[in-house]
């Protein structure tokens, strides 16, 4: 397959519950176009750390790519109420902006 995903995947075996690693898997798996196999990480992600901002935009963005505009609008909403909560003004400022570019 490809040998980044592969060492990322076994840091994943090793620690299911580190949010960076599963992170850097979706994003592989987005380099790929395996966009199925990167759902399914950024529901794992979700699951286990609600506040992973990132994963918003990032679940976001895959659904506005598919043409899911009211998912990717959820996902772009929840993230931006998260980043208020965080005080992560950058994140902020992102999520106003492609929730922006959806109307």
């Amino acid at each position: 397959m490809n040998s980044r995903l592969d060492e990322l995947l076994d840091k994943y075996d090793e620690n299911p519950m580190d949010s960076d690693i599963i992170y850097s898997i979706v994003k592989e798996y987005l380099k790929l176009n395996m966009d199925d196999e990167a759902e399914e990480f950024l529901r794992d992600l979700l699951k286990k750390d609600p506040k992973y901002v990132q994963a918003y935009i990032t679940y976001g963005n895959l659904k506005e790519n598919n043409n899911e505009i009211e998912d990717a609008e959820y996902y772009y909403r929840t993230g931006l109420k998260i980043a208020k909560e965080l005080n992560d003004t950058k994140a902020v400022r992102a999520l106003e902006d492609y929730l922006d570019e959806l109307e």
